[in-house]
């Protein structure tokens, strides 16, 4: 096995340089870090919770891989020599088989699959550069992002100074965001105004993912109660305050896996101190441990307007293990609703359904390289089991599945490579580190500060949803596991007076082809960055600022300037459309026909533009699907055959969800369709065994065949429909029609009859 050090071949100007750009990468790393837990849209300054998170993440990493080109730039020609000093030949022929090597061949399978998997996406575009607002981490370009964070960790961090940077970094932000939360669970939060929520989110804007950053974060701070100072005690007393507060930060988000995950991690950490020192090593963090919990425990029973539900949460653990999954097909929370996804998730691992045609190429590579970055949300609903909520499932609540999903098993093979290689590592380096010594030394430290915390977040994550907000941090201490061994491995040689020494030949100036390199990919990624991040950005700054606006007129206007420079942004096109659809009904009703029309057709016009970019989004389609029945019932009868057109590729993509073919099936019957809705309303109807009644099926039912001269089916059907879920909007319609079928037909108690149904169908609504 072999280490390095800087040879002495290197001129001082050239040292100073590489040292100079050394110290960059590290510290805009390190500031990424640090950043991206902490930023949010403080008071509001944008209009997406999480966008300046995934920006900081984009801008570091783009910084850095210009600095990595720099360097390459500079050098003519780059060669490493390695020289035997007191060992044999068999340290050459054990460098292949090195762990750390193995991970860096698994992170190349597993970033070329993720490569071509963008490049045989349904939707490429999307796959690159993401789509939704709320979903981050999982496209191409966030992932070359995280891969950057990882390789600046593994290749730069390669001394126990700037792993000790890490391990503040991460306790630091860890702190801050504890602290955070604890303001919110007791209605403090001036910033963004998150409080009255039993469960807080921090600066993270979900409680899971401010659960699982505290799964790193928590062991990395117990570690630090080794580090040995003058004022031991203040020391000890400094680590037992941001612990208790994490333990608290913990507690309060209410997260079921990130506290197994948590429990886990500490688990770990006292096995491996056990490991590296002796079992006497473990008294003083488990009495840090204890002190912080002490402190945690008297935060959490402090008065506080909100349940403390973390007990409740802890309590119901069991019971999610034991009766899991049992008579739902809904996706709910804890792990009976994982196990719906799963189980539907391993149905598409064998059909490989995607939402539009291809060629028998690509559908025979698909196994290979996976549905594309972000395209399991379009492909989940194609196989999952009817159900009556609504939730749009983007994530398969497991990262190993995720990846299988989403990069194939090539892709699932270079994680699990990598992973794996990881893991021997961290065995490799406890086992070098082994000793009956009472005494810690720093890299010791290093250690118990950076593994427990990893193998915290890898349990985490098989019932996690991660986002940039925690992947940032899990990539780094992915890195961070191949610098520690790098550290450790050169200590130990140096020790043993076994030292490789790498030989760097280069005239420290620019060659040709090294400039080209260098402009040609600069300018790219300025352009990626200014060309997505910024004006997003921008468009979402616009939008912040219309918001704060006092007259809705300012703030619409703002709504369409922000929609106009990022159309693709679902969140912005759709609120506006929301806005036209309803101004143009409004219109309508009042009997401005020209211009209900015209802001009918702006309204869809913005969603036509928004479909180029997503084809295939659920609620582009369905209001899509909503405009042209509109404009159809208007006398635009050239948009019925659009909306038939668009109704049949909804149901087919999107068959799970019944809610949405009943309502199909009453707009079929609203623009002459009626064989049609019969047909989708029976759809619906057939699933009422696993799902819930619907009687807006019914009614659509009933309507169609009474428009179809069918009067006795109708009565029948529509009597079922107001039976199914009285006080339901289906079954209101369906006394509306009924009282008017009855008052048309003219039968013996008919007119007593229609009397009762219009009574019933002027009462108010009082169920979905």
């Amino acid at each position: 096995m072999s280490g390095t050090i800087d040879g002495p071949m290197k001129p001082n100007s050239e040292r100073k340089h590489a040292q100079i750009i050394d110290y960059a990468i590290i510290w805009i790393t390190l500031a990424t870090l640090f950043i991206i837990p902490v930023i949010f849209n403080y008071f509001h300054i944008v209009s997406v919770f999480t966008e300046l998170k995934l920006v900081t993440l984009h801008l570091g990493a783009g910084l850095i891989a210009i600095l990595w080109l720099w360097e390459l730039a500079r050098k003519d020609q780059f060669s490493i020599n390695i020289t035997r000093e007191k060992t044999g030949w068999d340290s050459l022929r054990k460098v292949s088989k090195h762990p750390t090597q193995w991970a860096l061949i698994g992170a190349g399978i597993w970033f070329f699959a993720l490569t071509i998997s963008t490049l045989l996406s349904p939707l490429s575009g999307i796959s690159f550069l993401g789509a939704e607002d709320n979903r981050s981490g999982y496209n191409l370009y966030d992932y070359i992002s995280l891969f950057i964070i990882c390789l600046s960790v593994a290749l730069r961090f390669r001394s126990v100074a700037t792993l000790k940077l890490l391990t503040y970094t991460l306790v630091t932000s860890g702190t801050i965001v504890a602290t955070y939360g604890i303001g919110q669970h007791f209605d403090w939060d001036p910033i963004a105004g998150n409080v009255g929520n039993n469960r807080v989110q921090s600066s993270f804007g979900n409680p899971l993912d401010f659960g699982a950053y505290m799964v790193m974060a928590i062991p990395t701070t117990l570690s630090l109660s080794y580090f040995a100072t003058k004022q031991k005690n203040l020391w000890l007393s400094l680590t037992i305050v941001p612990l208790g507060l994490q333990l608290a930060g913990l507690w309060f988000s209410g997260a079921r896996g990130p506290y197994i995950a948590t429990l886990a991690g500490l688990i770990t950490f006292f096995l491996i101190a056990a490991a590296i020192g002796h079992i006497k090593t473990i008294v003083r963090p488990a009495l840090v441990l204890i002190l912080g919990g002490l402190l945690a425990t008297a935060l959490v029973t402090l008065p506080s307007s909100q349940n403390d539900i973390g007990i409740q949460r802890i309590l119901s653990i069991e019971s999610q293990i034991t009766g899991a999954g049992k008579n739902t097909n809904e996706v709910t929370g804890g792990l009976d609703g994982r196990l719906n996804i799963w189980d539907s998730t391993l149905e598409l691992a064998m059909q490989w359904n995607v939402p539009a045609a291809e060629s028998p190429v690509t559908t025979f590579l698909r196994p290979v390289f996976g549905l594309g970055p972000d395209m399991f949300v379009y492909s989940f609903p194609i196989v999952e089991k009817p159900r009556a909520g609504l939730q749009i499932v983007d994530h398969t609540h497991n990262y190993v599945l995720q990846i299988l999903m989403e990069q194939g098993f090539l892709g699932l093979i270079g994680f699990l490579i990598f992973v794996t290689s990881l893991a021997v590592t961290a065995f490799v380096i406890v086992k070098r580190l082994r000793s009956s010594d009472y005494y810690l030394s720093i890299p010791k430290i290093l250690v118990l500060s950076l593994l427990p915390a990893l193998v915290g977040k890898m349990i985490e994550i098989q019932t996690g949803v991660a986002r940039v907000s925690d992947l940032t941090s899990m990539f780094a201490l992915f890195g961070a596991t191949i610098a520690l061994y790098g550290v450790i491995n050169r200590q130990q040689f140096a020790n043993n007076k076994q030292i490789t020494v790498e030989r760097r030949s280069s005239r420290g100036t620019f060659s040709v082809s090294g400039i080209l390199v260098l402009v040609v990919a600069s300018i790219t990624i300025f352009s990626i960055f200014i060309g997505w991040d910024i004006r997003r950005l921008s468009a979402s700054r616009i939008n912040a600022i219309g918001f704060s606006a006092t007259s809705p007129v300012t703030q619409i206007q703002a709504l369409a300037d922000a929609q106009s420079l990022a159309p693709e942004r679902p969140s912005f096109t759709n609120k506006l459309f929301t806005e036209y659809f309803h101004t143009a009904l409004y219109h309508r009703d009042h009997g401005d026909e020209t211009e209900a029309t015209t802001l009918m057709l702006t309204a869809r016009e913005l969603l036509l533009q928004s479909e180029e970019f997503d084809p295939f989004k659920r609620d582009t389609q369905i209001n899509l699907f909503q405009t042209d029945v509109a404009l159809a019932q208007w006398g635009h009868i050239e948009y019925t055959q659009q909306a038939v057109a668009r109704a049949e590729k909804i149901i087919e993509r999107y068959p799970s969800y019944p809610y949405f073919v009943s309502i199909i099936a009453t707009n079929m019957t609203l623009i002459g369709m009626h064989e049609l809705a019969i047909r989708y309303a029976e759809d619906a109807i057939s699933v009422e065994g696993i799902t819930k009644p619907w009687p807006k099926a019914w009614y659509a039912k009933g309507r169609a065949l009474y428009e179809l001269g069918r009067l006795d089916e109708s009565i029948s059907v529509l009597n079922t429909a107001v039976k199914k879920q009285p006080g339901s909007e289906g079954a209101i319609y369906a006394h509306k029609i009924l009282a008017h079928i009855y008052l048309t037909r003219g039968e013996p108690g008919d007119e007593e009859r229609s009397r009762f149904h219009t009574q019933k169908g002027d009462e108010p609504i009082t169920q979905e």
